[in-house]
């Protein structure tokens, strides 16, 4: 079942503006929030074709204040059975570490880690009162690779992905719950020409049909056999959704002892 709102940060650009047009097609009411006004962009597309939407502009780094507005929000508006596409992510400091200013870490980190925390926790009272929940967190390069060009956006992508993991354990048997961190591959998006232009390595190009394609299909199934995986577009997950197939090698933790 696609959830009746679909709260989606760094809706503004890029993957997550890509995502929040294509959900809207399926009837979802869709939360777009950016820092900038180009979440107000995103939403203005959806109403003109007769979508659902709203905007937020919010700075996710200053995470307690994100997770008081999206409460107060949730509150004091009808949205029930909600998902959650948690894209919004900056690349932070380029290494070598040894370089770099720890001030720009945290920055990185209050972001792409407690930005996206923030948003999950202020809609949890309302998950777990609907006994439902759909959530997409995104992994990056270096998530799953050493990646020392960009140590601070690794890092926090790994830690992206151990969070997904523990949020669905917390989340077992307390209702519909899946949750899965996302590895979209490289898409042709400004964050991209950062990372090319500081010299990063890129290791799987992807078109951005191909996330925008799983989101949609994770969003829509009744079933989802990979919950608290990290799961990469080009993994074959079709066989996983809706399925009583169980996972192997293709989706797989942070760290896999066997």
């Amino acid at each position: 079942m696609i959830p009746e709102t679909i709260i989606i940060t760094g809706a503004g650009r890029g993957i997550g503006k890509a995502i929040a047009l294509d959900l809207a097609k399926k009837g979802s009411f869709i939360v777009c929030i950016s820092r900038t006004k180009t979440c107000k962009d995103t939403t203005d597309e959806i109403l003109k074709n007769g979508g659902k939407s709203e905007a937020i502009i919010l700075d996710v780094s200053d995470y307690e204040y994100t997770e008081k507005i999206v409460q107060e929000y949730l509150n004091k508006t009808n949205h029930n059975n909600i998902g959650l596409v948690l894209a919004a992510g900056i690349i932070g400091p380029i290494g070598p570490i040894n370089d770099i200013n720890l001030s720009e870490w945290d920055s990185c980190h209050r972001v792409n880690v407690l930005g996206s925390l923030a948003i999950i926790k202020a809609c949890l009272p309302m998950m777990l009162k609907d006994k439902f929940g759909k959530i997409v967190t995104f992994a990056g390069g270096g998530a799953a690779y050493a990646n020392p060009v960009f140590p601070a956006y690794s890092a926090t992508k790994t830690a992206m992905v151990r969070i997904t993991e523990n949020i669905n354990e917390d989340l077992k048997d307390k209702g519909d719950f899946s949750i899965i961190c996302l590895g979209p591959g490289a898409i042709e998006t400004d964050m991209l020409k950062q990372v090319k232009s500081a010299g990063g390595k890129i290791k799987t190009l992807s078109h951005i049909s191909e996330p925008i394609t799983l989101v949609r299909s994770f969003m829509e199934s009744e079933k989802c056999n990979f919950s608290g995986c990290f799961v990469h577009v080009r993994n074959n997950w079709k066989d996983y959704l809706d399925s009583d197939k169980k996972i192997s090698d293709s989706f797989w933790k942070l760290r896999r002892i066997e």
